[in-house]
């Protein structure tokens, strides 16, 4: 997010200072050796356009977004192309492109898999599905790509769906007011076995509701995004709802409160340690990455990085994040440089290994003292921005599995190679958390500024563009941070 309005600075001193070099030592204290995924990029299929969302069922990776073309690794742009219409797959172990390909006339912004695994559903802005009238909730078959009837229908855009554990319920969130007709305010569910509206109807205030995620036990579900309230109560951002559609009183919001045109959390995630959220904020409080207990909303600790994330996945002990960090200095990490470097994939320790130093940056709130973790040297590709949304951006979604990681976006290139849309990396190496002081950013500069590949012209051609056939950083269309009407009014500057 780019630097525009200037934060409230609030002191949250509420656990002891660590100095850096006491941050190292409890850095490799609590984690010891960890598996990271090696930064270099394996062949992948690609995308003309943005991927929002992923979803991996065994082998197949499957992307949704707003695009019309795949084509395979190392085929530039025009070369080997094939259609698809918001949806695509391709194999994990492979990169290969698969034939699965639904339609839609619209975008999708989310997809998740019954428990089986056989049946994919689609959260969006569509009134199409494979030629049929779905209105913004569809489902369709894994196998082949057929539609398969659900029956619910938002009068306006999902932007996020997950099944529950045990495969009985859909949820999904976005900025409806009815479904069905009946009165549902951005967030609802759908029984699976019936295929009917289920009772939960919190009553979320005014904004987005961007995400939504489910406990392990299925007893909670988590709600994020730039709503201001919950149920008349002041949940600024996120919020933790019982299965019944009662919210929960937690800790989270005392300390993280994201709401409103230019600060949300955009993207929660839930395993067996935690609930896990990605944030961005010109308003808020918070940009970076936590993880809270989903019982109390105790943070278990924060990435406290100056930049936005977008997306949150939890691999074990390392955590991936999508977004474009640049300063991590706050919790014994990389400094900001003149000009910013900034990192569209980051990984950290999923474990609290220190607490957060003091904030000295203007414009951003101080967390001293809040559990810190630390972000790891060994994964930082360098990934080229596209223009495809107009907001200059790279990675939004990051989605893995026990060998893989995998990312989507609007990005163009990886490690000065063409690249577009989407990547994966292999989980390959192993690495212990470094100490906290003297990390330099390892000497990348993830294609902001100082790019020799795009400054020589590798950016300007018909190989790595993407599809709105701009020659250069100048020709985006993208405001830095004025009102982009196309996307939902989103009007971000990033910083």
């Amino acid at each position: 997010m780019s630097a525009g309005l200037p934060l409230a600075l609030v002191a949250l001193s509420v656990l002891p200072f660590t100095s850096p070099t006491a941050h190292a030592a409890d850095a490799r204290g609590a984690a010891g050796e960890v598996a990271v995924a090696s930064p270099t990029p394996l062949p992948t299929a690609q995308i003309n356009g943005v991927v929002w969302d992923q979803k991996i069922v065994g082998n197949t990776v499957y992307a949704v977004g707003e695009f019309s073309s795949a084509r395979p690794a190392g085929s530039s742009r025009g070369e080997n192309e094939v259609p698809r219409s918001n949806a695509m797959a391709y194999d994990i172990t492979t990169g290969a492109l698969l034939d699965w390909a639904p339609t839609t006339n619209g975008v999708i912004y989310s997809i998740d898999a019954s428990k089986d695994g056989k049946t994919l559903y689609l959260g969006g802005n569509f009134t199409r599905l494979n030629d049929k009238d779905t209105f913004r909730l569809g489902a369709v078959n894994a196998s082949d790509g057929n539609r398969v009837n659900l029956g619910i229908s938002p009068n306006t855009e999902v932007r996020d769906v997950e099944v529950s554990p045990d495969g009985s319920t859909l949820y999904f969130s976005g900025a409806f007011t009815q479904v069905n007709n009946k009165a549902r305010s951005r967030v609802a569910a759908v029984s699976l076995p019936t295929l009917s509206l289920a009772d939960f109807a919190p009553r979320v205030g005014r904004g987005l509701v961007r995400t939504i995620t489910v406990a392990p036990d299925g007893a909670q579900v988590a709600i994020g995004g730039s709503f201001s309230d919950v149920g008349g109560s002041s949940n600024p951002g996120m919020a933790i709802i019982g299965s019944d559609g009662t919210v929960k009183s937690t800790n989270i919001n005392s300390v993280i409160r994201n709401s409103g045109t230019y600060a949300a959390i955009f993207s929660l995630k839930s395993d067996n340690q935690g609930l896990y959220g990605a944030a961005y904020s010109q308003e808020g409080t918070f940009e970076g990455m936590f993880r809270a207990n989903w019982s109390t909303g105790d943070l278990d600790y924060m990435a406290d990085c100056h930049g936005d994330s977008y997306d949150v996945h939890p691999a074990g002990g390392v955590t991936y994040v999508a977004g474009h960090p640049h300063d991590c200095s706050n919790i014994g990490g990389f400094s900001d440089t003149a000009p910013s470097s900034y990192y569209n994939a980051l990984a950290y320790v999923n474990g609290r290994t220190g607490t957060v130093q003091r904030n000295h940056v203007r414009g951003y709130t101080d967390y001293s003292g809040q559990p810190a973790t630390t972000a790891l040297q060994s994964f930082r590709p360098n990934f080229i921005v596209g223009s495809y949304t107009g907001m200059g951006q790279a990675t939004w979604t990051v989605e893995g599995n026990d060998k893989y990681v995998v990312y989507g976006g609007e990005f163009i290139g990886v490690n000065k190679k063409g690249q577009q849309g989407l990547v994966r990396f292999a989980i390959d190496s192993k690495e212990v958390p470094p100490q906290g002081e003297g990390d330099d950013n390892g000497g990348q500069d993830n294609g902001w500024n100082n790019n020799d590949w795009w400054n020589n012209g590798g950016g300007r051609d018909n190989d790595d563009d993407d599809d709105r056939d701009n020659d250069g950083w100048n020709n985006w269309g993208w405001n830095g941070g004025g009102r982009n009407d196309r996307w939902n009014n989103w009007g971000w500057g990033w910083r």
